[in-house]
């Protein structure tokens, strides 16, 4: 946990948001929650913080959690991709980037509107210009973490699951925008770290494992899925 003054940014039922001078984020987090590469943990963080601010001193001494990605062979990702396949059109919520790979009734014309946007990105990438489909998505979308963002977080893993690290790396390069909460996940997922949630579920994916996923967030855990979904076809 790198020292420092943390300003309280966003409350959460389950955690809080802060950043430093920096714009670098901490989550302070319950055991609902649990441990991440940007998480804090502990009993209950409304009372844990005084004020709106959190001083990280330098002797801070927190367990240490390995927020690596496990080590995939070619046809333990198959499996992956074929769950996300199966399971995800029934556990991600339809307001999700779901409805880019499964039909949606009701869609509003925001969802037809964005959606429009990641198509048009999804002909660049097939047209090997990964520049250009990774900047039309950026930050596109509303929220903490935009959709298009927590869905280049999932394409990133996908490729550090592939071995591709250069492809995540160029990835990164064009995702990064101007939302500090975005870019420390984008930088965290090029690097393949996750939290625990999603670090058990890719060991061992099952439906439940998944839902837990989808609970991040309104769709932010679902969209990082469909981007992990997407970058995992690439296997093909």
């Amino acid at each position: 946990m790198l020292p420092g003054t943390y300003t309280v940014k966003e409350e959460f039922e389950h955690s809080v948001l802060l950043l430093d001078s920096n714009e670098r984020a901490l989550f302070v987090v319950d055991r609902s929650i649990g441990e991440g590469p940007l998480n804090l943990l502990v009993a209950n963080p409304d009372t844990f913080i005084e004020g709106n601010s959190l001083v990280i001193p330098r002797l801070l001494k927190a367990p240490m959690f390995d927020s690596s990605l496990p080590r995939l062979e070619r046809d333990e990702r198959i499996h992956l991709r074929k769950m996300l396949e199966r399971a995800l059109p029934k556990k991600a919520s339809s307001d999700s980037l779901i409805s880019l790979f499964s039909s949606v009734k009701n869609m509003s014309r925001l969802q037809q509107a964005r959606d429009m946007i990641f198509n048009q990105a999804f002909r660049h990438f097939e047209a090997k210009r990964l520049a250009e489909g990774v900047r039309l998505i950026r930050g596109c979308g509303s929220g903490l973490t935009p959709a298009g963002d927590d869905f280049l977080c999932g394409l990133m893993l996908a490729c550090r699951l592939r071995r591709n690290w250069a492809m995540a790396q160029t990835i990164l390069r064009h995702a990064l925008g101007q939302n500090p909460i975005s870019n420390a996940f984008l930088d965290l997922s090029a690097k393949g770290r996750v939290n625990i949630v999603l670090q058990k579920f890719i060991t061992t994916p099952t439906p439940a494992r998944m839902m837990k996923v989808c609970d991040f967030g309104h769709s932010s855990g679902a969209d990082l899925l469909c981007g992990l979904r997407h970058g995992l076809e690439w296997d093909k």
